[in-house]
Order: structure tokens, then C-alpha cells, then sequence
């Protein structure tokens, strides 16, 4: 039995392994899976080891699409692997071990983030490495670039209860929303540029707060966990979420790659059906037999908890963890208007959010919720 690899017939053995260059000093490789359901359609995955990367890896597996992704390591991506991604080794803070990784693609999904560190260590991943991307897709003649985005550069903070939130809302120009937001507004922007220069198409997909299973159970929006079965809630946990889950997620994502004439647009994901605070965690305590328990408190314990990690992480000339400015942004009771994702990609979540959560929450559980129909897949390590 033969197979097609794009540019190339190979034959029935399930991998070939080729020399691809140099990671700190060390020969790295190609893992090329042969795949038998490529119809023309090849990308590129950065942050393919990701919660959302793995997911979104699959479902274009799924759909027919020959995939290669960007790994650190063989060992962080041997579930894709075996899924039948193509896995190339690299960095985005090493521009040698990049080079080429282009070549054959049709559309480049990047999710690739440092997630966590000081402004030099996203100046390094998220700035250097989006332009180092941007020019090896504009060198192989990339047909376009999915950047994932993020909502959380917004200036929610500074909008009245119950507003309305759509692409036109400006970004955060203080800063203060930390080096997370700061770094994926400028990718975006350079990515948008590459758009505008002619050198590829580009659309940004800004996914809400992404949840399922492999998710954490805990974010920042909903609680905070504290040691054992007890999480925090500061407020009366009334404040909507920002939510989309995974399934829903990537089909925003593969939509942004797939709908023509969008090049230059961005779209904020979130999903239609709400749940506030209160509503995720009594959904987590019914799969979890009543766990965790809630200690409840005020908002100001909230903002003062703010203010000692400034006033510590200022001592230790670091970025604080959060601070009272980041905690009144996550607290902010808006609503979200997804009415261009809706009509420019026919983006509409296929998966009810409490249903996709229930299911997520038991299968974490270790409980089987055969009625409900959710991806099923090995969890990879997040970024």
C-alpha cells in the first residue's frame, strides 16, 4: 500500500525519520508519519503541544488535512505523532531550526506562546519568533496565517457593567494588563502588517477562555484554588465567563483557514450559551460528588490579594502574578458580541457549553457520559 506525503509517494512503512539541522547542539529530526486521507490540504501547527494546539491537530487530521506541527522535543509531541502529524523539532527562539518549515504548507495555524515570563522572554518567543514565521510562510508562499488571539487585552476594567464587546473595542494601551496581552497584540499586528505588504494572508481568531477536558478545572475568572477540596470565590459569582469550548474553539480556527475573502479580519470566539461563576462551579461539584467546596469572599479581599502580589513582585522586580488593575479587567461584567465570527465565518458552537463542560467534568472524573459526543484524545502537555 502507498500513500501520499505531500510532494512525495512513500511507501507502506507507518514513519521515515530525516536529518533536519542542529537544536542546541544536538542533530534533530523529521518524524514524517504516512498518511493515507491528505486531499490537497497541508498545515503547519505552532504550539501544537498545547491544550488547544493538540485538539486543533486532530480535528485536521480528522478532516483530511496533512499536518505538520512545531515541537521542542519527540517526546512532547508523540501522542500527535502517532495520530499521524509530521513532527518537526524546533524552536521559535532559533531561527535555524525553522528553517524550511513552510515548505508545502497551505495555511499556517500559529498558537505558539511563551504563555508565562518577563517582557525579554516574550520579546524572544511571541515578537521574534511570530516574525521569524511570518518569514518562512511568506518564502514558501504560504496561502494564509491563522493567528490565535487573545480577549484578554481588552480594557474591560474601564467599561460600564453589561457592555457590549465586539472587535471595534480598542486594546489596552496601558500596559498594565501585563506581558501576556502586550505580546499578543503586537503579533497580531505584525501579522496583520505581512497581510497588508501582500506576503500572505492573514486572519485573527481571539478564542475566549478555552475549556473542556485537559482544561484547567480552576481558572482565574471563576475561583481561586486553595490547598485540598477548597476553592475561593470573591464576589457573589455572578459575572459571566468569557467561555468557548474546545470543540467550538477549533472549528473557529479551521473556519478562519477555510472561508475565503476574510484576509485582514479578526474575530472574537465566545460562546452564545453563558454560565457565570457560580453556575461552572456548581457543574464541576456535580460531577465531583459535591467538591470542591466554596469559601466566599469579598471583592476587596480579591483587590488586596492584588495589591500585596504588586507590592511583592515590585520588591523582587518582577512582573506580578496579577495585580488590582488584571482582577478588576477579569471581573468586569460585559457581554460579548460574536455577530461577525457568526456571519463572516458561519461560526455557530456545535457544542452547548454546560453539556461540553458536564461531559468534560465527569470524563475527568473518571465517570462515563456515553450521551454526550466530545473529543476524545490524549492530552498533551500544555505550553
Amino acid at each position: 500500500m502507498r500513500a501520499l506525503w505531500p510532494g512525495k509517494e512513500v511507501a507502506a512503512p507507518t514513519t521515515e525519520r530525516v536529518a533536519a539541522g542542529q537544536l542546541g547542539g544536538h542533530v534533530i529530526s523529521l518524524v514524517r508519519p504516512v498518511s493515507s486521507h491528505v486531499r490537497g490540504k497541508r498545515a503547519l501547527v505552532t504550539g501544537a503541544t498545547g491544550f488547544v494546539g493538540s485538539h486543533l491537530v486532530q480535528k485536521l487530521l480528522e478532516r483530511g488535512y496533512a499536518v505538520r506541527v512545531l515541537a521542542r522535543s519527540l517526546g512532547r509531541a508523540a501522542a500527535l505523532q502517532s495520530l499521524g502529524a509530521e513532527v518537526r523539532v524546533g524552536d521559535l527562539t532559533q531561527p535555524e531550526t525553522l528553517a524550511d518549515i513552510a515548505t508545502d504548507i497551505d495555511v499556517v495555524f500559529h498558537l505558539g506562546s511563551a504563555m508565562h515570563g518577563n517582557s525579554a522572554t516574550f520579546e524572544r518567543v511571541d515578537l521574534q519568533g511570530t516574525d521569524l514565521i511570518i518569514s518562512e510562510a511568506a518564502r514558501a508562499g504560504v496561502r494564509r496565517m491563522v493567528y490565535a488571539g487573545t480577549l484578554a487585552a481588552y480594557p474591560l476594567a474601564h467599561r460600564r457593567p453589561g457592555s457590549i464587546i465586539d472587535e471595534q473595542c480598542p486594546f489596552d494601551t496601558t500596559g498594565l494588563l501585563g506581558n501576556y496581552a502586550r505580546a499578543k497584540v503586537r503579533a497580531e499586528e505584525a501579522i496583520l502588517a505581512a497581510a497588508r505588504a501582500g506576503k500572505t494572508e492573514a486572519v485573527i481568531v481571539r478564542l475566549g477562555l478555552v475549556c473542556g477536558e485537559g482544561a484547567s478545572l480552576y481558572p482565574a475568572h471563576v475561583c481561586q484554588k486553595l490547598t485540598g477540596k477548597w476553592v475561593v470565590l470573591y464576589g457573589n459569582g455572578q459575572v459571566p465567563l468569557p467561555l468557548t469550548f474546545i470543540d467550538n474553539a477549533v472549528e473557529a480556527l479551521i473556519l478562519g483557514a477555510e472561508v475565503p475573502g476574510i484576509s485582514g479580519e479578526s474575530f472574537n470566539i465566545v460562546d452564545d450559551d453563558v454560565l457565570t461563576q457560580q453556575e461552572y462551579l456548581r457543574l464541576l461539584q456535580r460531577a465531583q460528588g459535591g467538591s470542591p467546596r466554596v469559601l466566599r469572599m469579598p471583592r476587596i479581599a480579591y483587590y488586596a490579594l492584588g495589591l500585596l502580589t504588586e507590592i511583592v513582585a515590585g520588591l523582587r522586580r518582577q512582573e506580578p502574578a496579577t495585580s488590582r488593575y488584571r482582577i478588576r479587567n477579569r471581573l468586569a461584567p460585559v457581554r460579548w458580541d460574536c455577530t461577525k465570527a457568526k456571519r463572516m465565518l458561519n461560526w455557530h458552537p456545535a457544542v452547548p457549553l454546560a453539556a461540553g463542560l458536564s461531559s468534560a467534568f465527569n470524563a475527568q472524573a473518571g465517570h462515563a457520559t456515553p450521551d454526550t459526543n466530545t473529543t476524545d484524545i490524549a492530552r498533551a502537555a500544555v505550553r
